[in-house]
């Protein structure tokens, strides 16, 4: 039988390991600095930076692989993509794919790994356990951003100079549908479903929704200057759009498909993504070097956390470690 002394031990220590596990579990914000060829590591239950990693080649686009075991971070001027092992927060790989590497996604799977090649009209298909270019898709002009379908068969990439959205089938590694869209789309954002593709248009100063069954033009809802990127959040209830050229992010109710709110953020805003909880919106600061977390329902800015030279984090940069 324990003692009084020894069961209270036991209890705190119980207690403890319980209280800690979560701490450990946190969702960690991946922020990609092109000025300082570092990718900075937010821990978000403590709001401050816990670690940097070294990427060289200007590092861009960012993709956390859902299983929580990679980042996948484009690098435009070493023609490709470096790999960073989530748990020894350091690169494990680098992996050469084009000289126009900036959009960059992973499949729900996390099998596949899609980079969009700016300069080359091209997306590259590499298998993410080989680290191998299996594949190349022919695009429009400029590829940008890239997102995958939650069932992994859709591609869709913004094509920017074509002022257009391609639709890619996967198995085949072909295009399907393009759809004409506003001018110069850049960032893509899929609801949870996958019906529904939100586009900004950073010239038309627009986004534009897009029924992904049909690659018809559902709307187009008139946001701020310079919209770069987008995130759901609250359901996919509220969509939240980077303004680069005016410091903001405006909110568009995805229901009505009107903006309802216009957040000032830090100046350049580019980089967006929701925490896996749904409820607070990240956005990286260019120009401010750092990155602003805003709350989705009370539509307030509820901190700022310093981070490198040049945050852009454009892509899906939220990982379990």
């Amino acid at each position: 039988m324990l003692s009084f002394h020894h069961y209270w031990a036991a209890v705190i220590a119980l207690v403890t390991v319980n209280w800690v596990a979560p701490l450990r579990a946190a969702p960690f914000a991946y922020i990609s600095n092109q000025l300082d060829d570092s990718v900075s590591v937010i821990d978000t239950l403590s709001g401050n930076v816990v670690d940097t990693v070294s990427v060289q080649g200007k590092p861009a686009g960012v993709a956390a692989s859902p299983d929580g075991n990679r980042v996948y971070v484009s690098t435009p001027e070493a023609a490709g993509f470096a790999v960073i092992d989530t748990k020894q927060r350091k690169v494990i790989a680098k992996v050469k794919v084009g000289e126009g590497s900036l959009g960059i996604t992973v499949s729900p799977d996390s099998k596949h790994v899609y980079v969009a090649d700016w300069y080359n009209n091209k997306v590259s298909v590499v298998g993410a356990d080989s680290l191998k270019v299996t594949g190349t898709i022919a695009v429009g002009q400029s590829p940008s951003g890239v997102i995958v379908s939650p069932n992994n068969r859709w591609l869709y990439v913004a094509n920017r100079l074509d002022n257009s959205v391609s639709k890619i089938d996967t198995y085949k590694q072909a295009v399907v549908k393009t759809v004409q869209v506003g001018e110069h789309p850049f960032g893509l954002t899929l609801d949870t479903r996958g019906d529904r593709l939100y586009v900004a248009n950073v010239k038309s100063d627009d986004i534009t929704a897009v029924e992904t069954a049909t690659m018809k033009v559902i709307a187009t809802v008139k946001v701020n200057m310079l919209p770069y990127a987008t995130a759901l959040a609250l359901n996919d209830s509220r969509l939240f759009v980077t303004n680069q050229d005016d410091g903001s992010v405006s909110v568009v109710d995805t229901e009505t498909l009107k903006e309802i709110g216009l957040i000032p953020v830090g100046e350049k805003p580019e980089g967006i993504c929701t925490h896996p909880e749904d409820r607070y919106v990240y956005v990286a600061n260019w120009f401010d070097s750092n990155v602003s977390v805003i709350d989705a329902r009370n539509l307030k800015v509820v901190n700022t956390i310093k981070t490198g030279e040049g945050s852009r984090g454009f892509g899906r940069f939220f990982s379990a470690h």
